[in-house]
């Protein structure tokens, strides 16, 4: 005799079925904080800043920007994706990946080639001070998306 599996899951569930989306950026519940309000400082609507907390992705202009948080929980780690027709070049990665040292050294940003494609990376200090900041943040984060910008406004 055939059975047939009547338990409720996420592909079941009705398409009526109001649940809520699911968490994606996993931080803890300050930092989430954090970011809502950053995003509200930078001028979202409450729904786009709690996605944005919810899913770790910013578009902040053009620049789309990720969210993590470092493994032990002291850093924000925020990258920058770039546009793959202007990074794509294997001349143009080889140039950034040269370049890293001195982006390191002056701006405190990393080129990293991943998953996701071309990206910038930079992180942002968690202590006990800074997350309550979220202004500063704010103000960071605008600043990193505009670096990430202009850098792409120059010709490939």
């Amino acid at each position: 005799m055939n059975t047939i599996d009547t338990r409720e899951t996420n592909q079941t569930k009705s398409m009526d079925a109001a649940a809520a989306p699911e968490q994606e950026f996993d931080a803890p519940a300050k930092v989430l904080d954090l970011v809502v309000e950053a995003m509200a400082a930078l001028g979202a609507e409450p729904d786009v800043a709690r996605d944005a907390a919810r899913t770790g992705r910013i578009l902040l202009g053009s620049q789309r920007l990720l969210l993590a948080c470092a493994p032990d929980e002291s850093a924000l780690i925020v990258s920058a994706l770039l546009d793959e027709n202007w990074a794509g070049s294997r001349e143009r990665r080889a140039l950034l990946l040269k370049a890293n040292a001195h982006l390191l050294l002056t701006a405190g940003i990393s080129f990293a080639l991943g998953m996701g494609g071309a990206q910038l990376l930079c992180r942002w200090n968690l202590d006990t001070h800074i997350t309550h900041m979220p202004d500063a943040l704010a103000r960071w984060l605008r600043n990193f998306a505009a670096l990430a910008a202009d850098l792409q406004a120059v010709p490939a």
